[in-house]
């Protein structure tokens, strides 16, 4: 999809738009898991991304953190939300590049932690 800015208090902008939706099945298990769900490859600072995350099941107890980071999972930690069973987490953001879930610890590994990342970069070509 492209989509013009033709307001005169604002420059010329272009944008294209992807989307990406996966489903989400990590299979629990009593250690901490950390899984990467999405990767930029393009400069993070021109792009302006909107999605959701949606947690369907996971097992009783365990924390559910996304984290997203600038520089790839070990570079700048940007923000952190915390998800619960049955609950979906909205964003619009830029600046990052990669999408993280962190599942804490814990002695339940049933059932296996489901459903599913819908992202839309917006990637601006200037005019």
């Amino acid at each position: 999809m492209v989509a013009d800015s033709n307001f005169s208090c604002c420059s010329q902008v272009t944008y294209v738009q992807d989307q990406v939706c996966i489903p989400l099945n990590i299979v629990a298990v009593a250690t901490a898991i950390t899984q990467d769900l999405y990767r930029l490859n393009v400069n993070p600072l021109n792009l302006y991304v909107s999605g959701t995350i949606l947690v369907a099941a996971a097992p009783a107890g365990r924390v559910l953190t996304v984290n997203f980071f600038l520089g790839g999972p070990t570079g700048t930690l940007i923000e952190t939300d915390t998800l619960t069973i049955g609950t979906a987490l909205a964003f619009t953001k830029t600046g990052f590049d990669t999408i993280q879930l962190e599942v804490a610890a814990g002695v339940g590994i049933t059932p296996n932690i489901t459903g599913e990342l819908c992202v839309t970069p917006r990637y601006a070509i200037s005019s």
